[in-house]
C-alpha cells in the first residue's frame, strides 16, 4: 500500500513540476517578446524623431528670408519643443505600448510645423487630423482618399496632400516601410510586434483594413476589423 502512495505522490509531483517548468518557459518567452517589441517601438519612434529633426532643418532654411509674425514664431517654437521632448521620451520608454506618448508629441510637432509653413505661404492653417496613413512622418492628413490596394478592394484612409495626389494620378503612395526577414514591408503588414507603433497613430480597425487574416505573422495583425 505504501508503495502505491509513494508512486502517486511522485506522479503528482512530476506533473506539477512539468507545469511549473512550462510556466517558467512561457514567462521567459513572454519577457523576450516584450523586449523585442520594445526595441522595435524604440527604433521606429527614434527614426520618426530623426525625420522630424530633418524637417525642422529644412523649415529653417525655408523661412530664413521670411520674417515670422508672433503666431508663426510660437508655432515654430512649439515644433522645436516637441522635437526635443520626443528625443527625451524615446530612451525613457519602458514598454512598447508607451510609444503612444512619443507619437502624440510627434503628431503635435508635425502639426505646428505645418502651421508655420502655411502661415509663411499665406495658406489657411491645416486642420487637426490624424497623420497620413501611408506614412505618419508626412504629417497631418489633408483628405480621406479611396485607395485600391491589390486583392483588398477599396478602402478609405487619411492621406497627406502629396500621397492623395499620387493616388489621383494612379501612382503608388510613399509608404512607411520596415525591414522584416530581409523584406521591406509597409509598417501595417510587418507583424504583431509592430502593432504598438501603428496603434499609437491609428485605431486598430484602421490598421487591420488590409489584414483580416488571423495568422499572427507578417501580413496580419490578427484581427478582423474593417473601416
Amino acid at each position: 500500500m505504501e508503495w502505491l502512495i509513494i508512486a502517486a505522490l511522485a506522479a503528482g509531483g512530476g506533473a506539477l513540476g512539468g507545469r511549473g517548468w512550462r510556466g517558467r518557459r512561457r514567462r521567459r518567452e513572454l519577457a523576450l517578446e516584450q523586449a523585442q517589441e520594445l526595441e522595435i517601438a524604440r527604433t521606429l519612434a527614434d527614426e520618426d524623431v530623426t525625420v522630424l529633426g530633418e524637417q525642422l532643418q529644412r523649415l529653417d532654411a525655408e523661412v530664413a528670408d521670411h520674417p515670422l509674425d508672433e503666431a508663426a514664431r510660437l508655432d515654430y517654437q512649439a515644433a522645436l519643443d516637441a522635437y526635443e521632448s520626443a528625443q527625451r521620451a524615446v530612451p525613457a520608454l519602458r514598454s512598447a505600448e508607451e510609444v503612444s506618448r512619443v507619437s502624440d508629441i510627434l503628431t503635435a510637432g508635425r502639426y505646428t510645423l505645418a502651421c508655420v509653413q502655411a502661415r509663411v505661404a499665406g495658406r489657411p492653417l491645416p486642420e487637426r487630423r490624424a497623420p497620413c496613413f501611408f506614412n505618419p512622418q508626412h504629417g497631418p492628413a489633408t483628405v480621406d482618399v479611396a485607395w485600391n490596394p491589390p486583392a483588398y478592394g477599396t478602402r478609405i484612409v487619411p492621406a497627406c496632400a502629396q500621397d492623395a495626389a499620387r493616388i489621383a494620378r494612379g501612382e503608388r503612395p510613399d509608404l512607411r516601410r520596415v525591414k522584416v526577414g530581409g523584406q521591406m514591408l509597409p509598417y501595417w503588414e510587418a507583424g504583431a510586434a509592430y502593432l504598438p507603433y501603428g496603434k499609437s497613430y491609428f485605431t486598430t480597425a484602421a490598421l487591420t483594413l488590409l489584414n483580416p487574416q488571423n495568422s499572427g505573422g507578417p501580413g496580419s495583425w490578427g484581427h478582423g476589423n474593417h473601416l
